[in-house]
């Protein structure tokens, strides 16, 4: 069976990130970024986002390299969206210091006429009205996945509430799922999501994997453990790329066989973006390497 394409909406940004060890500057990072290099190993993927005329040729170049369709990149006059921060030494914690959008604020997605029968939809994280205008320009997809973000549920809850009525599959992490729902009990909180709209809430726990509830399954996975994370920046989105795009790979994704392989495809895919900084050791890996992993993993998880 061809494997569906992925439409993948979201950000790209340089990144500076400093940790108690390192630090990068002005490094690829954004949720588009990851998340469009991790799908791009199991299905054909398509990549809307904006960048300024400092995205240099050697930032197109990585995406290139992976085969991602840029016909809907947008290059405009001004600077790429930045974003800094610091993490803590566990990496649980990161601090903004600096957001500019730049480019990244006038951001209004078109989707090419070509590509509005796309069936497989990865909403990365963008305001909800852009992943709602996102949808309004789509002919019937069969998998509509999204993430999203603490800002947006602080200030425009009315607009995610609308998305989600819209949405198969949510991508949060824990802070948020207790911040949407007002639960602090996750498993409560995926529940309540789901009356929300959609079919499967993935709350994502970082270093202590991710949580599925949905209908018929309650669930949690482990994360494949790197003994010295580099940078964790990305590592939600990678997991998220690699989710959807696996499930854009295989026939039936309700299945709960293939829900669950994608959780763990998800788990593999963010241990590999967080062992460099920006997405440098992901975008180099190969299918040997991650089907080399997620043996290990799958035979780690076993009791």
């Amino acid at each position: 069976m061809a494997k569906n394409s992925v439409l993948i909406v979201g950000s790209i940004a340089f990144d500076s990130i400093k940790t108690h060890k390192a630090s990068a500057k002005n490094v690829l990072g954004g949720s588009a970024s990851y998340s469009s290099i991790s799908a791009s190993f199991f299905a054909p993927t398509k990549l809307v986002a904006i960048v300024g005329k400092d995205f240099s040729k050697k930032h197109i170049d990585i995406f290139k390299k992976r085969g991602i369709n840029l016909e809907s990149l947008e290059i405009k006059e001004g600077k790429t969206f930045t974003w800094s921060a610091t993490y803590d030494k566990d990496f649980k914690n990161a601090t903004t210091l600096s957001t500019k959008l730049n480019v990244f604020s006038d951001f209004c997605p078109k989707i090419k006429e070509q590509d509005r029968d796309t069936k497989v939809v990865f909403l990365a994280n963008i305001a909800p009205s852009l992943q709602l205008e996102v949808l309004k320009q789509l002919k019937g997809p069969r998998l509509i996945a999204c993430d999203t973000m603490n800002l947006w549920i602080n200030n425009n809850k009315p607009e995610l509430l609308k998305l989600l009525k819209k949405v198969h599959i949510l991508f949060v992490n824990e802070a948020e799922a207790r911040q949407l729902t007002g639960s602090y009990n996750l498993i409560e909180a995926g529940r309540k999501i789901l009356k929300m709209g959609p079919q499967i809430a993935v709350i994502k726990l970082g270093p202590h994997g991710a949580l599925l509830v949905s209908k018929d399954c309650l669930c949690q996975i482990p994360p494949y453990l790197v003994e010295y994370p580099k940078d964790t920046t990305g590592a939600g989105d990678s997991f998220g790329g690699g989710f959807v795009g696996y499930l854009a790979s295989v026939k039936n994704w309700h299945s709960l066989k293939n829900i669950k392989r994608a959780l763990a495809m998800g788990s593999v895919m963010a241990s590999f973006a967080i062992e460099s900084f920006s997405v440098s050791k992901l975008a180099s890996v190969d299918k040997t390497k991650i089907d080399k992993r997620l043996k290990e993993y799958l035979n780690a998880s076993k009791i």
